[in-house]
């Protein structure tokens, strides 16, 4: 992302981190239900045990890099002139949209089911007056982005054409 003249970057927002223990513990269980097949079971993978172990940890390493690089870069950026919504849905996936601060008609966040209220992530929605939206969810502490983003608007002055 770039910024415009005289514009500062005042939040950077991502997905709550608990949105990459899916592929995490998916990886955590698969190697251990590999050793367990390996050493409890006896199953030596008819002598290529050790190969299909190192292909196993690699395959779930790159998943997990992937996955890590798409949180990575799915990002809400926060400026003093505009929200910039950078969706990164896969690896040669990326959407940009920015709503400047006068163009947000409302702002809604919402928390549904326990883990949402527990780890304290919810969705926010940002509408305009002509209904287009930017959603971004499992964001943490969603009352602070919203917080930030109606001081900030309050507070900004439009750039001088």
């Amino acid at each position: 992302m770039t910024l415009r003249e005289n514009e500062k970057l005042i939040e950077v927002v991502r997905r709550h981190k608990s949105s990459l223990g899916g592929i995490w513990f998916l990886s955590a269980g698969l190697i251990f239900l590999f050793l367990f097949v390996l050493f409890y079971l006896k199953f030596n993978f008819f002598g290529y045990g050790w190969q299909a172990f190192s292909v196993l940890v690699f395959v779930l390493a790159l998943a997990c890099l992937y996955r890590t690089y798409v949180w990575k870069n799915d990002v809400l950026f926060i400026t003093d002139q505009r929200v910039i919504r950078n969706e990164q849905a896969g690896l040669f996936n990326k959407t940009v949209t920015e709503i400047l601060y006068q163009d947000v008609h409302e702002i809604i966040f919402n928390k549904k089911g326990l883990a949402s209220i527990v780890n304290n992530y919810g969705d926010l929605i940002i509408r305009t007056p002509s209904e287009n939206k930017i959603v971004f969810d499992k964001i943490p502490d969603p009352e602070k982005v919203v917080e930030i983003i109606n001081k900030t608007r309050t507070h900004h002055v439009p750039p001088k054409l």
